[in-house]
């Protein structure tokens, strides 16, 4: 049985199209609009390109797939409309199953955890009407406990305070996450006046929201992301909003700051509260909100959790493939742990070949390509590094990724500033080998994901000081041989020339646009920033190569010869 999960929807407040194929309950492909059309979140759209990726992948078309599976089943003939737009961009819809949305969170996470029992926590903007849910879990049943209006929902709290710092909402949160940790807390007694936590867990105070004041003006979507959301009487709490371009001066850190315990503080009641219904001491986060690695990591620490899995693609990409979860269980097709998230597409040495070729790039083609790649880093080259199946959700994680030496005190400077054209405050991951990740982090399991944060070892801080945070910590990845041998590999030869079993990762891309896709989007990449080398599969560029006209000079062999 094939079961096509969706996400997004026809309107332009929907945001993260993506498209997830199970076959048999088993992942066979999963990618997010964004990815190809370029469009960062592709709000409002559909995912086209990416069911037509999915069919690609499993050689399969339309008629093959027996569900379609959506969240939005809140919204009325939404079903209907379905069917409409796979019979126009297809010329056949399969059944169509409407999921709730928050459920689809809650799937995407606990029936791909492996835990037979969990707590479940789902926190998001919103979604069917709803902006969280809290469950707990026993075998298939998701039993909820709890559910969060739309109109209480942390995920516009925490999306205000991005806007107030000067950030846009439901892109940069994250900036407000990694400028927090340059703040302190000095401004609790204010924002417990903005998200009030209760014995319900938490109210946000709707005289913050313009929505209610000026419910006559504004939408209840916010769908242009441009539009002031907090209402004047934040300002009286809080002060003067930062503009955009202006300084980020100490003030607007401690707001962060504040703003993020105030998160924390409601994430950690919501736990309380779920915890006495359940005795399990696993938990299984999903949602937006359960992107923000500072607050996943506190509720894993605080003594009523032992396991932890958060589903990578957290965001609305990932409902995609919960829905897919949802009909699968009801199906009753079991489900396997999710252990990595390369189901994105991926290009052979010969594919590759042939892109440069046409584009009349100069490429050198390597054997041992992780060799090359180390050697490179260790000697302090900047390198973009295209491997494989790309990644689903947010995180590169050694498919689509830029990678450095994380010795180089100076590093994360160079990438902000010549590579990836952002905040100076922004940190950078460490990818480390799985069988060190004690000797350099403090408490911390297996995390293939980036989806938490632990503090650094403190004898390995001044060993590592590009990825090291202004707090001490890192979001750390830890590499596998099982799930990414190529990536495991390249880390271990720069192992082999430093000592150090750890890179610096991010994500193959600039400021304000989606992680690559394709061989030209990572050349094109390249071609507009400060990256020193390209390596795309076996095929290595530098910049002085790529810089020459006499393209044909610096090919090396033959596409026949050097394809795998």
């Amino acid at each position: 049985m094939y079961i096509l999960g969706i996400s997004s929807g026809l309107k332009l407040g929907h945001h993260d199209g993506a498209a997830s194929l199970l076959k048999d309950g088993h992942i066979v492909a999963a990618a997010e609009e964004e990815r190809f059309t370029r469009a960062k979140h592709a709000r409002g759209d559909l995912p086209y390109y990416a069911i037509k990726y999915c069919l690609k992948e499993a050689r399969i078309n339309i008629k093959d797939i027996d569900v379609v599976a959506s969240p939005l089943v809140s919204y009325t003939n939404y079903n209907r409309r379905l069917e409409d737009y796979f019979k126009f961009h297809f010329g056949y819809s399969p059944m169509i199953e409407l999921f709730d949305h928050h459920l689809c969170h809650a799937a995407s996470a606990y029936y791909l955890s492996e835990f037979e029992d969990s707590m479940i926590i789902c926190l998001d903007f919103s979604g069917d009407s709803s902006s969280g849910l809290a469950a707990v879990a026993l075998g298939e049943d998701i039993k909820e406990i709890k559910r969060f209006k739309r109109s209480n929902s942390v995920g516009v709290f925490y999306g205000m305070l991005t806007q107030f710092l000067g950030f846009q909402m439901t892109n940069d949160e994250y900036k407000v996450m990694g400028l927090a940790s340059y703040g302190k807390p000095k401004y609790e007694k204010e924002f417990n006046k903005i998200l009030i936590i209760n014995e319900d867990g938490y109210e946000f105070n709707p005289a913050i929201d313009k929505r209610v004041k000026d419910r006559e003006i504004y939408t209840t979507d916010f769908s242009t992301r441009q539009e002031q959301m907090f209402s004047d009487e934040m300002v009286k709490i809080l002060g003067r909003p930062r503009f955009k371009d202006e300084p980020m001066t100490q003030h607007y850190m401690d707001i962060a700051a504040s703003g993020q315990r105030q998160l924390e503080k409601a994430g950690l009641k919501l736990l309380e509260i779920v915890s006495k219904h359940s005795k399990s001491r696993n938990l299984s986060l999903a949602g937006g909100i359960t992107l923000n690695c500072t607050m996943n990591s506190m509720l894993y620490n605080s003594g009523m959790v032992d396991n932890i899995f958060i589903q990578p693609a957290a965001g609305d990409a990932g409902v995609s493939l919960g829905a897919a979860c949802c009909a699968a269980v009801k199906k009753s097709y079991p489900l396997k742990k999710m252990e990595h998230t390369y189901f994105g597409p991926s290009y052979t040495n010969q594919q590759i070949g042939e892109i440069l070729k046409r584009l009349k790039i100069g490429a050198v083609y390597h054997e041992k390509i992780e060799e090359v790649a180390a050697s490179e880093i260790a000697s302090g080259k900047i390198i973009g590094w295209f491997q494989g199946r790309m990644e689903f959700g947010p995180r590169a994680l050694g498919s689509r990724s830029i990678l450095a030496d994380p010795r180089d005190p100076d590093m994360k400077d160079k990438i902000n500033s010549l590579i990836k054209f952002r905040e100076e405050f922004r940190p950078f991951a460490p990818s480390v080998l799985e069988e060190y990740k004690d000797e350099y982090f403090k408490s911390c399991p297996v995390s293939p994901f980036m989806t938490m944060i632990f503090d650094v070892q403190p004898d390995k801080k001044d060993v590592i000081p590009a990825v090291v945070h202004v707090d001490g910590t890192c979001r750390v990845q830890t590499v596998s041989k099982k799930t990414n041998l190529r990536y495991w590999t390249l880390i271990k030869k720069f192992q082999d020339l430093t000592g150090v079993p750890v890179v610096l990762n991010t994500s193959l891309n600039v400021n304000a646009e989606p992680i690559v896709e394709s061989p030209s989007q990572a050349i094109a990449t390249f071609a507009g920033c400060g990256m020193d080398v390209m390596i795309l599969g076996n095929y290595y560029i530098s910049k002085e190569m790529f810089n020459k006209n006499d393209w044909r000079s610096q090919w090396s062999g033959s596409l026949e010869e050097k394809s795998l």
